[in-house]
Order: C-alpha cells, then sequence, then structure tokens
C-alpha cells in the first residue's frame, strides 16, 4: 500500500499546498482510495497520474469546504470521461443529499453506478469490510461532525505449494481449498487440514486517519497500535488557544495523540497557511520550525507535503 498527499493545507488552497486529500494506493492493482475530497483534488489527481476509472472509494470525514468541495467535480468528470466502473462515497449523515442536489442544480450525468453510504449512528463502528480489509470510523471532536478512520489489512497467508505437492494433493481446485485454510479428502482416503498448509506473513498493517478535530479519547482509541498515523496539525503549540478555541489539533496535540496511542509513525499534515507568511515580532515561525517541535515531542514524524509519497509495506 502506498499513501500519496494530494493536498495538506487547511482552509483554503494557497501556491504551495492544496487542501485535504489523501489517496490510499494499492500497488498489485493500482487501484485507490480516497480520504476527503477538498476543491481542486481532481487536478492534482491529474499531476500524480492517476486515472479517475481506478477510484474506487471515497471516506468524506465532514462537511468543511476543504475537505468535500472537490467531490461534485470529480464525480462529474467521471462521468463526461465515460466511466463505467463502480465509485462508492462514505460520509457523514446528509452526503447522499449533499451529492444529489448538486446533481440536480449543475445537471450532470453519471455513467457509472454510485454507492452512497452512511456512517453508524454513534460514530464508531464498522464502515466497510471485505476479505483483505476492514475500515472502522469515530467519531472525533471538533465544530462540526467529523469522522477520523482507520484501515486495516487483514493478516496475509502464504500458501505452501510444494508442501502439498509432497503430500500428493493434485494441482487444481484441491490447491484452492487448501489456500482457503478448508479440509479436503483425497482419493486414497486422507484427510488434509487446510491449516497445515498456509504460513502467516504478517499481522497485517494499520492506517489511521484524523481529520479536523482537537484533541479526544476516539483519536487515541482508534489509533492504537497503528503504523502510521495521520493527523491534523492546524497549528504550531505556540498558538494552542487558536487549536482550542476551532476544534482543531496543534503539533503538541496531535504528537500527544501519537504517544498516547503507541504508533510507529506520525505524519503530520492540514497545515494553517499562516505558517508560511505569518510574521510576528519581526520573526517568522516556518514549517521547518514546526517540524522540530513535532519531532522534539515525538521523533518519528513527517510532516506531509502535496505530493509526498509514503509506502506501507
Amino acid at each position: 500500500m502506498k499513501l500519496i498527499f494530494l493536498g495538506t493545507g487547511a482552509a483554503v488552497p494557497t501556491l504551495k499546498r492544496n487542501v485535504t486529500s489523501v489517496v490510499l494506493r494499492f500497488e498489485d492493482t493500482g487501484r485507490y482510495w480516497l480520504f476527503d475530497c477538498g476543491e481542486g483534488t481532481q487536478h492534482q489527481l491529474k499531476k500524480a497520474s492517476f486515472r479517475l476509472s481506478k477510484l474506487e472509494k471515497v471516506f468524506i470525514s465532514h462537511f468543511h469546504g476543504d475537505h468535500v468541495f472537490g467531490l461534485p467535480g470529480m464525480l462529474s468528470t467521471r462521468g463526461l470521461e465515460g466511466i463505467k466502473e463502480r465509485v462508492d462515497i462514505y460520509g457523514p449523515k446528509g452526503i447522499k443529499s449533499f451529492i444529489e442536489e448538486n446533481r440536480k442544480i449543475v445537471n450532470f450525468h453519471l455513467t457509472y453506478e454510485l454507492g452512497i453510504n452512511n456512517f453508524p449512528k454513534k460514530g464508531m463502528g464498522v464502515v466497510y469490510e471485505d476479505n483483505k480489509f476492514i475500515v472502522r470510523s469515530a467519531l472525533l471532536n471538533h465544530s462540526v461532525s467529523a469522522y477520523g478512520f482507520s484501515v486495516k489489512r487483514k493478516p496475509r497467508y502464504r500458501f505452501l505449494m510444494e508442501k502439498a505437492r509432497k503430500c500428493g494433493v493434485p494441482e487444481g481446485p484441491l490447491f484452492g481449498e487448501l489456500k482457503e485454510g478448508k479440509s479436503i479428502k483425497l482419493k486414497d482416503g486422507r484427510r488434509l487440514n487446510g491449516r497445515d498448509f498456509v504460513e502467516k506473513v504478517d499481522d497485517g498493517k494499520k492506517l489511521v486517519y484524523c481529520s479536523d478535530t482537537a484533541y479526544c479519547e476516539n483519536s487515541v482509541e482508534l489509533a492504537k497500535n497503528a503504523d502510521v498515523l495521520i493527523h491534523e496539525a492546524t497549528f504550531s503549540g505556540k498558538e494552542q488557544e487558536l487549536a482550542d478555541k476551532s476544534l482543531h489539533s496543534s503539533v503538541g496535540d496531535a504528537c500527544r495523540v501519537a504517544t498516547e496511542a503507541g504508533v510507529s509513525r506520525l505524519i503530520l499534515t492540514h497545515f494553517s497557511p499562516r505558517y508560511d507568511t505569518k510574521i510576528r515580532d519581526g520573526t517568522v515561525y516556518t514549517m521547518e520550525n514546526m517540524a522540530d517541535e513535532a519531532k522534539a515531542l515525538f521523533p518519528e514524524t513527517l510532516m506531509a507535503k502535496d505530493f509526498m509519497e509514503y509506502e506501507i509495506k
């Protein structure tokens, strides 16, 4: 799996950073999921050479413009390009009406099946599950209902083909049953347990994405033992008062979540443009200063930039 950050700024796009959107790409198929879809996201996708036909799912954290304004335009473009592949949207209550009202007003046509799904009513629960992944949501602490997500890749197993051959298992359907861990019966009457013919490769990987939020226990619970935590850090710790007032996180808040949750890697994003431009007392507090602040609190921290890639092995 690979992460690609399409937008890492907060509130408004700037010359250096677009607003929020993160791609989770599956390297074996080239297909991808999108977390949030701020204004200009489809332009960023084109710059990064992503095909809209490969988009499978979009997870919208909340209804603030810098996280959702890009969604109607992107869905419309998929229709204009004649794409046939289904796409599923997951979002807070109101996501269906948001999309349908935009379709009515702008009158854009879809050439593909569109699935629209709400998060669990209590905010925390399973959003999606298949044989490889399980996605959970958790209600965070923001000025509107905002959600974080965890993506857990299930444990992977390797089929011990040579062992099966030595036991006289003919290649074909019986191989497939053993791969799935099922028990089989051979022509000579022997019974073989599929669990004896698979070997665990890894315990799976866990990615967590926490959008706009002040520090809260749900963030910590969602991020527990994550391999990678993507967390907003709109403000420096020097402006903690602003973070608290706006129900956003400071660098210190994000590092606190990472520490308490025991994550392996923290990636900060959603930075206020003030740290590229603001002058205070004759000095500029830059992104480099933000990085130093973060690493002093949580050494395994990266500062996201637009088009930065990070591989989850």
